[in-house]
């Protein structure tokens, strides 16, 4: 009766330790998912922000360019 209540009890302590285990996996799997959450937005706001710059450079690049073909119309019809 003994060695059964000793194999029983070590069975139990396998199972809390497994408890603990999973637990502690569950905690990580749900930190693991915030940090996804918050790793995606992060990459939807650089990504937005990039196009942003983009469409900034490409104004910038006419603006150039209009400004040189006014400098260079200047030069031409001088008097």
């Amino acid at each position: 009766m003994d060695e059964t209540k000793e194999i029983l009890l070590a069975i139990k302590h396998s199972v809390e330790v497994m408890d603990a285990k999973i637990t502690r996996m569950e905690r990580d799997v749900a930190e693991l998912k915030t940090t996804t959450a918050t790793l995606i937005s992060d990459s939807d706001e650089l990504k937005n922000g990039q196009l942003r710059q983009m469409r900034l450079l490409e104004t910038l690049c006419l603006r150039s360019l209009e400004q040189e073909n006014i400098v260079r119309d200047l030069q031409l019809n001088k008097p």
